[in-house]
């Protein structure tokens, strides 16, 4: 069961949510879905931009609502910091050690 929602979820992205990221240079990374409830990261242009949470909501939570009714209840937007621009900020903080 789990599997063909996970395989629903990804169809709606692709077809319905992927494209219009897109169009702004970002991208979508379905991370765990747990119950009905979704994680996410936006990637590109899309990561980090201070209107990501509204894309989340009104793009992403909307759409996979639409389109597969109450499968989805939540989709939460997981800002993860890439790990070689965390090292990079350890090393500066080290005073370049």
């Amino acid at each position: 069961m789990k599997d063909i929602l996970l395989k629903e979820v990804e169809d709606v992205v692709d077809k319905f949510i992927r494209p219009q990221l897109k169009l702004h240079g970002g991208d979508i990374k379905v991370n765990s879905i747990i119950g009905k409830i979704m994680r996410i990261t936006l990637t590109g242009n899309c990561h980090g931009c201070p209107s990501a949470q509204i894309t989340t909501e009104e793009i992403v939570e909307s759409i996979l609502k639409e389109k597969l009714g109450d499968s989805i209840d939540k989709v939460i937007l997981v800002n993860q910091v890439d790990e070689e621009l965390l090292a990079f900020a350890r090393k500066i903080l080290n005073g370049g050690e």
